[in-house]
């Protein structure tokens, strides 16, 4: 067995809306990216206290808001959009605020940039936080979600795409945004990769590219599984990767690596 279908959606992404030209997760960062031409970005979403889903990558600011040592779940998504996540890139970045998930969405779409959507929820709200995230974006992409929607043969290719690492955040999407595809995030290959696949009714199988060989490419593509790669920064090494069967990835490089490769 193969995929039902050819790979929908842009072969090449920019990791966390503009990869290492930019703030990450923020709209700076995704116009950045779009300057560089790429229409497809892949980000990660999280809920604030308030239970409004926001974007940002880690569940402790620290690392992308300087001297900030809380938790995403200890501010509201108001209090969360105040934030400074520029300076810590460059001055010509000082002030620049984190975004909601809907404000990302709605630029995305006016600006015709497909979406990859990590689900990555803060520590013990995995399942909240699928199923939120999964009711709010089949609201916002409610024109282009097809019945059946979540299977490679319907998938249309301006539909977004989850991921997450976390089986109970994908079972919370399935519930709340039945037609939107999914995708198993891993990182070192657990055991039980096919059962998860299988069980969240998963189209694609996403992970590290350095632990990637033509084997495993091809026993993942020979179940029926398309496969996606984060983040090779080199085009000769993103080149092979697709001789091998790799259908899509997301790199930091945007500078390298040109979105059409």
């Amino acid at each position: 067995m193969s995929p039902k279908a050819p790979w929908p959606y842009a072969r090449v992404a920019a990791h966390r809306g503009c990869g290492t030209t930019a703030p990450e997760n923020t709209l700076e960062g995704f116009r950045v990216g779009l300057r560089y031409g790429y229409k497809a970005i892949e980000t990660d979403v999280m809920l604030a206290k308030d239970k409004v889903p926001v974007i940002i990558h880690d569940e402790c600011l620290a690392r992308t808001v300087l001297g900030d040592t809380r938790r995403v779940p200890e501010l509201t998504s108001l209090e969360f959009r105040t934030l400074d996540a520029g300076s810590w890139y460059g001055p010509q970045y000082c002030g620049v605020t984190p975004p909601g998930f809907e404000q990302i969405v709605r630029w995305c779409r006016a600006n015709g940039v497909w979406m990859n959507i990590e689900i990555k929820p803060a520590q013990g709200e995995a399942l909240e936080t699928g199923r939120i995230v999964g009711e709010l974006t089949s609201k916002l992409y409610a024109d282009v979600i097809v019945k059946g929607g979540s299977r490679q043969e319907n998938i249309s290719p301006a539909c977004p795409l989850f991921s997450s690492f976390q089986r109970e955040a994908l079972r919370g999407a399935m519930e709340t945004a039945p037609d939107i595809p999914r995708g198993f995030l891993i990182e070192d290959i657990p055991h039980d990769w096919r059962d998860v696949l299988e069980e969240m009714q998963c189209v694609s199988l996403h992970t590290d590219w350095r632990k990637m060989t033509p084997a495993f490419v091809r026993e993942v593509k020979d179940l029926g599984y398309w496969v996606f790669c984060w983040t090779p920064n080199d085009p000769a090494k993103i080149l092979e990767l697709f001789r091998w069967g790799v259908d899509g990835v997301c790199t930091d490089r945007l500078d390298l690596v040109p979105p059409s490769l």
